[in-house]
C-alpha cells in the first residue's frame, strides 16, 4: 500500500531518508515547473527546486501533520520564488545569453507535435503565454501557476501564499484578465482562455 506524503513526512521527522527520497520522487517534476514557469529561468529553476527540498528535509521537525504536505511544498517554493523575483527586481542583470539559453529550454514543456507548423505555432503561442505570465505581479504569477499548471485547489494556493481562498480567487481572476490583455497586445487576438 502506498504511503500517504503526510505518513512520509512523519516518517522524515524521525529520519527516514528513504520516506524523504519518494517524496522527492513523488513532486520533483511538480516543484521544477512551478518554479520554471514561475521565474522563467530553467538552470535557476533547477537550482531552486533542490533548495526547496533541501529545506523540507531540514524543517522536517517543524512540519505539522495537520497542514497538507503538497500545500507545505508549495509555499516553500512560493517563497523561494518571490525572494527570486524581488532580487531580480533590485538586480535587472540579465545577461543576453542567459535569456537565449533560458528561451531555448522552454520547448522541453510544450507538446512536440510531428506536424512542423503546428508545433512552431505550439512553441510560439507558449513563449507568449510565458512573456505573458512574467508580466504579472508577483502573487498573481504565483497563483495563476500554481492553478493552471500544477491544477492546485484553492484552498492549497490560499495556504502556500498565506492568504484566504476569496483572496486567491479574486487574484486568480485579476490575473486572468491582464493575461487577457496582454496577449491581445502580443497579437493573439483570442486572448487567454480557460487554460494556458
Amino acid at each position: 500500500m502506498r504511503s500517504s506524503d503526510e505518513e512520509l513526512m512523519l516518517r522524515c521527522k524521525n529520519g527516514d531518508v528513504n520516506a524523504f527520497e519518494l517524496l522527492v520522487s513523488r513532486y520533483q517534476d511538480a516543484v521544477m515547473n512551478f518554479i520554471y514557469h514561475t521565474i522563467g529561468d530553467y538552470h535557476r529553476a533547477e537550482d531552486l527546486c533542490q533548495e526547496t527540498f533541501i529545506k523540507v528535509f531540514k524543517n522536517a521537525r517543524g512540519y505539522r501533520s495537520k497542514n497538507r504536505f503538497k500545500s507545505w511544498l508549495f509555499k516553500i517554493a512560493a517563497n523561494l520564488c518571490r525572494n527570486e523575483l524581488r532580487y531580480r527586481r533590485r538586480h535587472p542583470s540579465d545577461s543576453l545569453e542567459r535569456i537565449i539559453e533560458s528561451e531555448g529550454n522552454a520547448d522541453i514543456f510544450v507538446d512536440t507535435s510531428p506536424m512542423p507548423d503546428e508545433l512552431f505555432e505550439r512553441k510560439e503561442r507558449a513563449m507568449l503565454v510565458k512573456r505573458a505570465i512574467e508580466c504579472l505581479p508577483e502573487n498573481q504569477r504565483l497563483a495563476i501557476v500554481m492553478r493552471e499548471y500544477e491544477s492546485l485547489r484553492y484552498d492549497e494556493i490560499a495556504y502556500a501564499l498565506g492568504c484566504s481562498v476569496g483572496a486567491v480567487k479574486s487574484i486568480i481572476h485579476r490575473a486572468r484578465q491582464n493575461l487577457r490583455k496582454i496577449l491581445v497586445r502580443y497579437g493573439l487576438e483570442e486572448g487567454y482562455n480557460a487554460r494556458i
